[in-house]
């Protein structure tokens, strides 16, 4: 079995009892569901660290309390079974109640109909009888005062009781749920275009109805803890959304954060949500600040380590093919031909869903750019697929949507597979022009010196490295000839991919992640005291004081 095909029989194997299900998977499913399910709870319980962060609770409890910061109550979310984001939340949590912030714990505890991980109308008692139980385990071992929607929902932790329809949700109704869901349908479908789907009517209702009791829980829950910051993942999921408007409306600000493309660090966001990576105002205060000798090190290091795999925040493969000459030989590529590398994005993730600038979506994108080479016979376009679509998954895969869209692709486009090990910085070394949607690896080309032309809205577009695509005629002439980098666009590139990897990322060392698991967590509250660590420190002052998250040089690169 090869290309999307076998992935899809394989993701279908590998779906039969898990977590994750939509309630059609008939009897087999629900069986191997019962026998898998004391060891996802285990799995849980050992990737989340768990025993670790029941010491810690331990820990923390046996200290005489913090003297009170004035005015800080702050309600910190943990509402799933994510065992990186549940140990982030947990030290955050600790973290800020040692600084004398009095602060609270929200769980999900089940009762959603739908929500990311699953299906429960549909698979009950699944996903919550692994998530809840994992997130409620959490709770415990904060010993912090804890809450869960769970139980200020109407019908209780079995989601199978919830409302048809969100009208029939006694909620406040400040928050539309079908806005609150713009990014969750998506990503709960594995499309851009969930109402293709067969699922569409029935996935929108009860997500619709998820927000609205969310939003009815979560008014109840505020109202009792009434806290003055609201700290959570994101922002984008459906819970999130809702319950981050909420606490705007009541006048709390709420901070968010996002596992950062850099490893053990964090992205946070005051004002905007984390995964915007919201660079405006830093940008604006650095762009013409060469870097200092210890900064453009400390950017090399980073960029060379990223190019051998290492210093990311997950890695796809053991590895890669690194070796030019075996990768023009594997793809077919002339000596004397023009490389255009085309680094996509997975579709349905929130880092493109709705980036759009030039065209429709992504997968608009990547068919306009392999028409256009058609008539370009010296230029060999190389579309590298993200691995993220062997890894999680998606109803639409690049090349089979390229090739059902073009009946005769042109003879000089190659595609690199999801699962092809295929360095994406060897194939840099091998381009004259990148393309881009918003994958950082775009950024990176820029610190190389190629020219990079970039369709989609992320963060550094329009920062004065790249050429912005704002019409397939400026794509077209790209791609005919593409356009010559100075020197002086070479270095604001690398000043700008400072300022993102170093100033915008907060190192995060008291917890270590390993290929997105956490290996080690603190289990003793010594760790996290004020004066410890001085990232934490930063970190907790932003969040209790609503400053800027961007580092100061003195951290971005310490002495």
């Amino acid at each position: 079995m090869s290309g999307s095909w076998g992935t899809g029989i394989r993701e279908r194997l590998g779906a039969l009892g898990n977590t994750h299900s939509r309630g059609d998977g008939g009897p087999l499913d629900d069986v191997l569901a019962r026998i898998r399910r004391p060891l996802d709870r285990a799995y849980l319980r050992r990737n989340g660290r768990l025993p670790s962060l029941y010491e810690l609770g331990r820990s923390r409890q046996n200290l005489l309390p913090a003297p009170a910061r004035a005015r800080e109550r702050v309600l910190v979310l943990t509402l799933r079974g994510w065992p990186n984001h549940a140990a982030y939340e947990s030290v955050i949590a600790h973290a800020l109640a040692l600084r004398g912030a009095e602060v609270g714990l929200l769980a999900c505890g089940g009762g959603q109909p739908l929500c990311e991980l699953g299906w429960s109308r549909r698979a009950y008692p699944r996903p919550c009888d692994r998530c809840a139980h994992y997130s409620s385990r959490i709770l415990e071992a904060s010993r912090l005062p804890s809450f869960r929607l769970a139980d200020a929902f109407d019908w209780g932790d079995d989601g199978r009781g919830a409302p048809a329809s969100a009208e029939a949700v006694d909620a406040p109704g400040l928050v539309d749920p079908r806005e609150a869901t713009t990014i969750s349908a998506p990503w709960f479908l594995r499309t851009t275009n969930p109402g293709t789907s067969a699922e569409a009517r029935a996935v929108a209702a009860d997500f619709d109805v998820s927000a609205a009791g969310v939003e009815q829980a979560a008014a109840r829950v505020l109202d009792r803890f009434q806290p003055t910051v609201v700290f959570m993942v994101n922002g984008l999921f459906a819970a999130e959304h809702v319950v981050r408007e909420l606490a705007l409306a009541r006048g709390a600000r709420a901070p968010t954060y996002e596992i950062a493309p850099r490893e053990n660090a964090l992205v946070f966001g005051q004002e905007v949500v984390a995964p915007a990576f919201d660079t405006n105002a830093v940008w604006e205060r650095v762009a013409d600040q060469p870097l200092a000798t210890a900064q453009a090190a400390a950017l090399d290091r980073l960029l060379t380590d990223r190019a051998r795999g290492i210093g990311a925040h997950e890695s796809y493969y053991d590895d890669p093919e690194e070796d030019l000459d075996a990768i023009r030989r594997e793809l077919g590529i002339g000596a004397n031909q023009r490389v255009v590398s085309l680094y996509t994005n997975l579709s349905w993730d929130s880092a493109a869903l709705y980036q759009d600038a030039a065209y429709g979506s992504m997968l608009d994108w990547v068919e306009a750019a392999v028409r256009s080479v058609s008539g370009l016979p010296e230029t060999v376009l190389v579309v590298r697929i993200h691995p993220a679509e062997a890894r999680w998954g998606t109803r639409e895969h690049v090349r089979e949507t390229v090739e059902r869209r073009i009946d005769h692709l042109p003879a000089n486009v190659r595609f690199i597979e999801a699962e092809q090990a295929i360095s994406s910085y060897t194939l840099l070394d091998l381009s004259d022009l990148v393309l881009a949607y918003t994958s950082t690896i775009g950024l990176e080309g820029a610190t190389r010196g190629l020219p990079v032309a970039v369709a989609g809205l992320t963060h550094y577009r329009g920062r004065g490295f790249t050429l912005d695509v704002s019409s397939h005629s400026e794509l077209e002439a790209a791609l005919a000839e593409p356009p010559p980098v100075s020197p002086e666009t070479v270095e604001r590139a690398r000043r700008y991919a400072f300022t993102f990897f170093f100033r915008a990322m907060i190192p995060f060392p008291v917890i270590q992640m390993v290929n997105g698991r956490p290996v080690t967590v603190p289990s003793t509250i010594e760790d996290l005291m004020p004066g410890r660590d001085p990232y934490l420190d930063f970190v907790c002052e932003r969040i209790l004081d609503g400053g800027d998250f961007t580092l100061p040089d003195e951290l971005a690169v310490p002495a």
